[in-house]
């Protein structure tokens, strides 16, 4: 995506209230559409002999199955900014901690790995938070992460937003900007950037074919939904799901297809 005039960064504020709204319909129904990806840049990690692999911006930890596959004799630290998230993480067994990407709480050079899979659109400075993924990992030590290159909205996406300007709900805070991150060389150069050694950046698509169900609750839980519905009465909010119902009812297939494609990259210190 092309930088446009007046475009702001998100706000760690804005980022974690809006994760922690709606980490359930996140678990649920979105987590699993853009895991794929992610376990594929896991399994291309060299992690057979990893002492230490640290998931930054891990969420509900859904990846962390994939790095103890990968790295068995690893420990695992999945680090988020969002407690209601790290509070499902917990649940897998894992170390969990509240922190920053921007301030990492960890030591200067105890990792072996670093995964940062959807996290870096969502921070005020891409950069920095990759440079302090670098001063956290060892010599030689790997940097994964994954961005969106594009996305396509179901047109029954678009009829929501629709919905909810028309019932004057006020728009939401920005959550996430793909600048320098959406094509193989913007990240090349982000990545050496930070003083990392790129060494594999790929594509890989994601897709996802909603029912009606389905959507109406990915719509109506997401976090971002929920935020904006919340500065509006329970009328207005009510009245907006039976729209969005109405509106799926009439919808064909193809108006809940949602299709995209994200970069995966490593790199290394």
């Amino acid at each position: 995506m092309t930088q446009q005039a007046g475009s702001q960064r998100p706000r760690h504020i804005d980022v974690v209230a809006s994760y922690d709204r709606g980490v359930d319909a996140y678990e649920v129904l979105w987590s699993p559409v853009i895991l794929p990806p992610a376990i594929a840049l896991v399994r291309r990690l060299e992690l057979g002999s990893a002492n230490l692999v640290v998931d930054v911006g891990a969420g509900t930890g859904a990846l962390l199955a994939a790095i103890r596959s990968a790295a068995p004799t690893a420990r695992t630290v999945a680090l988020d900014a969002s407690e209601q998230m790290l509070r499902v993480a917990r649940r897998r067994g894992t170390s969990a901690v509240l922190g920053d990407a921007l301030a990492l709480p960890l030591a200067a050079a105890c990792a072996d790995a670093v995964v940062m899979a959807y996290v870096l659109p969502h921070l005020a400075d891409p950069v920095l938070a990759l440079t302090e993924a670098a001063r956290v990992l060892r010599h030689q030590g790997q940097i994964g992460t994954v961005t969106w290159a594009w996305e396509q909205v179901p047109r029954a996406g678009d009829l929501w937003q629709l919905i909810l300007t028309e019932a004057g709900v006020p728009a939401g805070p920005v959550r996430g900007d793909d600048t320098g991150l959406d094509n193989p060389g913007a990240v090349e150069a982000t990545l050496r950037s930070a003083g990392l050694r790129p060494t594999q950046i790929w594509p890989q698509p994601v897709r996802r074919q909603w029912d009606r169900s389905s959507y109406l609750k990915l719509a109506s839980g997401s976090g971002a939904s929920q935020i904006r519905l919340s500065k509006v009465d329970a009328a207005t909010r009510a009245a907006a799901f039976t729209s969005l119902q109405d509106a799926l009812e009439r919808l064909g297939p193809d108006a809940l297809l949602f299709e995209g494609e994200v970069l995966c990259a490593i790199a290394t210190k």
